[in-house]
Formats: structure tokens, C-alpha cells, sequence
């Protein structure tokens, strides 16, 4: 019995996901900012609502929710509501991987690959999250799940996914629907913006990893 319990926030994962599969051809930025509604605070509340959904959900494209945002509001809103959503995003898979520490070995055991990717420095811990988002890793949503439950501490694992996702957050919202253009300047722009902060995020990575023990 408690092995299926520790299975839960993975198969909820999955379900999530194949329901926004079979939806894929809707959820782009333009289809989803011509079904909101009018009033703009009901506005806000659809969307945030949308970023609960996607973090239940590795197929749900993030970046169509930013991008949409930045299609119904000017930037400084836009912004705002993008960044209360990243802190959904990553909050409800965290609080999922909470409740299911005990399982964490066995995951470190099956897929010693990710484990290694994400195991949290124990003296820094919100610096590994930190450069987990900044570098983009994906799918995001399992890594929070794996994140809360090695038990990072709340405080730290926030603060530190929010600002590494503040650059891409705002790259994502400025640029919004040019983000699917492909072949044009802005798409360009995206996708050298995202690989720049890759790059940054593995500089840190090496030059903290051969940072003294104090």
C-alpha cells in the first residue's frame, strides 16, 4: 500500500499531462489570451489557475502562459502575474514531493542520473535551486517533486527558484507570442537569451562546485 502511495504524485503528473496533450493544439499564447475573460482581475484568476494546472502537468508549455500574459497586460502587470505564477508553478509539485520523502531513495536508486543533477548541496541548498532554474532544467515540474522530497527547506527552495527564474521570466513576457516565430529576430533573440543562461548557470555550477569547504 505504501508503495502505490509513493507512486501518486507521479501518476497525478501523468494524468495531468495526457489531459493537456490531448489539448495541445489550444493552449498556445494567442488561443489562450482570446478565451480570457474581459474583466481584467477575473483575467488574472484564469491565469493563475492555468500556471496551478501546468504545474500538475510536464506538457503543459509554460512559456505560452508567460507569452499570454504578455499579450493581455502591459510588461510591469504582466510581469507581476508571470512571477506569482512561477511561484505556483513550482510550489504545488514541491509540496507533492513533501508528503512523499520516505520514496526518495528508491527514485535516487531507479535514476542515479537525476539524482546527481539535483541533489541539493546540504550547505547551500537554495543555491543548487537556484541554478537548477536559472540553467532551465526540465521538465521542471518533476525536478520540484524531487526537490521537496529531499527536503530542501521551503524558504530556500523559493527564493532560490524565483530568482534563477526571473531572467526567463521576463525574457518570456517581453517577447511573448515571437517566441513561435520561428525564423524571425525575436525568435533568434529567445533562443540565445535561454542558452546564455544556461552557459551562466554551468559557469556558476563549476566555480561554486570548487568553492573550499569553510
Amino acid at each position: 500500500m505504501k508503495k502505490w502511495r509513493g507512486c501518486l504524485p507521479l501518476f497525478l503528473l501523468l494524468l495531468t499531462a495526457a489531459g493537456a496533450w490531448a489539448f495541445r493544439r489550444q493552449l498556445t499564447a494567442e488561443a489562450i489570451a482570446a478565451r480570457s475573460p474581459q474583466q481584467a482581475w477575473v483575467t488574472v484568476c484564469f491565469l493563475l489557475a492555468l500556471y496551478a494546472v501546468k504545474s500538475l502537468s510536464v506538457a503543459f508549455p509554460l512559456s505560452a502562459l508567460e507569452a499570454a500574459s504578455g499579450l493581455l497586460f502591459p510588461f510591469p502587470a504582466a510581469l507581476a502575474v508571470n512571477l506569482c505564477g512561477a511561484a505556483i508553478v513550482q510550489t504545488l509539485p514541491y509540496l507533492l514531493g513533501q508528503r512523499e520523502q520516505g520514496g526518495l531513495a528508491a527514485v535516487a536508486a531507479r535514476y542515479p542520473q537525476l539524482a546527481d543533477l539535483v541533489r541539493p548541496d546540504p550547505r547551500h541548498p537554495g543555491r543548487t535551486v537556484f541554478l537548477l532554474r536559472l540553467g532551465g532544467v526540465s521538465p521542471g515540474d518533476l525536478v520540484s517533486l524531487y526537490l521537496g522530497a529531499a527536503g530542501v527547506p521551503w524558504r530556500a527552495y523559493l527564493s532560490g527558484g524565483l530568482l534563477g527564474s526571473f531572467p526567463r521570466v521576463v525574457s518570456a513576457t517581453l517577447l511573448g507570442a515571437a517566441l513561435w516565430e520561428i525564423g524571425g529576430t525575436r525568435f533568434w533573440l529567445s533562443l540565445g537569451i535561454g542558452a546564455a543562461l544556461t552557459a551562466l548557470s554551468l559557469c556558476l555550477w563549476r566555480f561554486w562546485r570548487t568553492e573550499p569547504v569553510s
